[in-house]
């Protein structure tokens, strides 16, 4: 594996180091200022001249305050928008445990990355070591003298970054905190923290853009901010405006399921109608040559694939389940399940999960791909197009509904988005979501593209 794609391996897990060390600044930064204010103790009720003991939280004044100061007007002029105290702060103590864990899972896999390296790197110096005169000017010793200073000061750079991010997690002390410092800090924080989920904080503007009209079956998004457009006769590699930045064709058929993962695009090709036959096909990242393919169970429809835990999955519908390969595509196992009927659309679930749509059993499941067993299941009217985004929170196109579904991480929460534009835009089909910069994208199959900005609220 050459240096660029080595890079791009890591850079996924890089930006989740860099956003933490922000976080973590932002954190440090309000435990100072909640130490040099002084403690308040728990059982200070906020309200001018009231000593009882706290019993709730409002969440627009930001006070602690008891049932009797409840009843007054908040500072706005309107009801206390109150939460139970101890509530507040099991909700708080949650999502900074959720947010801690997710960073030191990022720090974990870079680690690996990390001694991957330094082992490939030790392997090629002893090989130099070993080499004859006439070893040393062939074309793989000469492409190992050409790229090892480059992978030696990536490793040291790795290094760094784990080092300092290490330094940085640890510097956050809430074990001190009392209940209501602890919500002071990671309340106002939240948002900015652990992103948004609270479902009645997301809504979508009521604009509708058309990125681009050419048939698009599935998109996706590199470490980079590129955007993959899987659809007829190829895919695209694009910016956020929809430019398109490289071209990729392949005649042989349509392109109907893209993923970016580890350096490599994984794409599904079904070749023309009249024909079933469907392939994975893998390409670089770096340069978007072929890498390797293999044949799939025949299918006559759009399907799709998604990778997850060093593994690719792609649905055989009409043997109702889900085959599973490696990442160079030996076949590795059969998915199952009884109440499979038309398993069709697929997206990778980070960290380590895969969604599954049965648009027929009007079914999403989620798959733990670390025991290729159902992790949940939910109910939703003829699913399409499905989507994780980092807080875990799962993005499903309801056609029969012409909706989009929303479910909580924790499948306690469901926003339902009728947007009457995508509506009377015609689009009847969304195969394909991405979210970035606070934009939703949806691959609208003969629609093209479509985006959404979404909007969150710090207020509710």
């Amino acid at each position: 594996m050459g240096v660029a794609e080595e890079w791009e391996e890591m850079e996924e897990y890089s930006q989740q180091i860099d956003q933490m060390k922000r976080q973590v600044s932002s954190l440090t930064e309000a435990l100072t200022k909640l130490k040099t204010s002084g403690k308040a103790t728990e059982a200070d009720c906020q309200s001018e001249d009231c000593g009882r003991p706290i019993d709730w939280y409002c969440r627009y004044c930001k006070l602690f305050i008891c049932t009797r100061c409840s009843k007054k007007p908040c500072s706005n002029g309107e009801k206390h928008d109150v939460q139970d105290f101890e509530e507040m702060y099991e909700v708080c103590k949650e999502k900074y445990i959720e947010w801690k864990a997710s960073k030191e899972l990022a720090m974990g896999t870079l680690s690996k990355q990390k001694k991957k390296l330094q082992e490939e790197i030790t392997s090629e110096i002893q090989k130099m070591a070993n080499a004859s005169p006439e070893q040393l000017v062939s074309p793989e010793l000469t492409k190992i003298v050409t790229e090892l200073p480059e992978k030696r000061k990536l490793l040291e750079d790795v290094t760094s970054q784990i080092a300092e991010a290490g330094s940085s997690l640890q510097s956050v002390d809430v074990d001190s905190l009392t209940h209501q410092e602890f919500i002071q800090v990671f309340g106002e924080l939240s948002d900015h923290l652990f992103e948004a989920t609270d479902l009645s904080k997301i809504s979508l503007s009521a604009s509708c853009d058309i990125i681009t009209p050419k048939t698009s079956y599935d998109i996706d998004i590199t470490p980079s901010g590129d955007i993959l457009l899987a659809g007829n006769r190829g895919f695209n590699v694009c910016d956020k405006n929809g430019n398109i930045l490289r071209s990729v064709p392949n005649n042989k058929g349509d392109f109907t399921s893209i993923q970016y993962y580890k350096g490599r695009i994984y794409t599904l090709l079904k070749e023309p109608k009249g024909s079933n036959k469907r392939y994975v096909i893998v390409y670089s990242a770096n340069d978007c040559k072929e890498c390797c393919q293999w044949k799939l169970p025949d299918y006559g429809f759009v399907s799709m694939l998604a990778v997850s835990n060093d593994k690719v999955y792609a649905v055989d519908s009409d043997s109702k389940k889900v085959k599973i390969y490696s990442l160079s595509g030996n076949p590795l196992t059969d998915f199952y399940h009884s109440r499979f009927k038309n398993p069709v659309y697929m997206s990778k679930c980070t960290p380590d999960g895969v969604l599954l749509a049965d648009w027929s059993a009007g079914l999403v499941y989620k798959i733990d791909c670390a025991t290729d067993k159902i992790a949940w299941q939910f109910e939703v009217e003829s699913p399409r197009g499905v989507y994780c985004d980092r807080s875990g929170n799962v993005w499903i196109w309801s056609s029969k509904e012409k909706m989009l579904v929303l479910r909580s991480a924790d499948g306690k929460q469901v926003k339902r988005f009728k947007h009457d534009n995508i509506v009377s835009a015609g689009i009847e089909y969304i195969c394909g979501f991405f979210i970035s910069d606070d934009h939703l994208w949806g691959a609208a199959c003969g629609k093209g593209v479509v985006r959404v900005d979404m909007i969150i609220s710090k207020d509710g």
